[in-house]
């Protein structure tokens, strides 16, 4: 497993390179400790094994406590699985509905099959296919970041509310 123990968001520009789930997990959860304005994730089912863990709902918690203008975005194409297994990152959605939002792409971006996670417009975690573990993350790529946030923002204005959580959320 890559040494993640001295990776600074907006720090660190080496890029470490991902093949497992649990790396992923590492990652991700380091990099939403360290996020101090937003996090934007764009996966195909909240995959449980990177996204569902009490470390990373207490991260998103403590990022919401620090800021008042923080913002937690989720894109996620298919919510049926995590839905149905209970994901800690919908029970949070729940508990924090103002903060932490939630939506499904629209029908020209459905079949987009890669999972990407952005913190503060300064680093990501990117696995260009979803599907695989194979991937990366950088702590330090503004430009990169900003372009995947650009692709994120472009999605999520024409991203629709989810039937299955809103159903869940009621």
């Amino acid at each position: 497993m890559p040494d993640l123990s001295t990776c600074i968001l907006g720090q660190t520009e080496e890029p470490l390179h991902l093949h497992t789930a649990p790396e992923h997990r590492a990652a991700v959860l380091r990099m939403a400790s360290q996020a101090t304005q937003s996090l934007c994730i764009h996966t195909r089912d909240l995959d449980p094994a990177v996204y569902d863990s009490a470390e990373l709902n207490e991260a998103i918690v403590r990022l919401i406590r620090r800021s008042s203008r923080a913002q937690i975005r989720i894109l996620v194409q298919d919510s049926s699985r995590a839905v149905r297994e209970g994901h800690g990152l919908l029970r949070l959605g729940q508990q924090l509905s103002s903060k932490v939002q939630f939506r499904i792409p629209g029908p020209d971006h459905r079949d987009f099959n890669e999972a990407f996670l952005v913190a503060d417009v300064a680093g990501y975690v990117r696995r260009p296919v979803a599907d695989l573990y194979n991937g990366v993350a950088v702590f330090r790529a503004p430009f990169e970041a900003r372009k995947l946030l650009q692709y994120f923002d472009e999605v999520w204005d024409r991203a629709d509310s989810d039937p299955q959580l809103r159903r869940l959320f009621l």
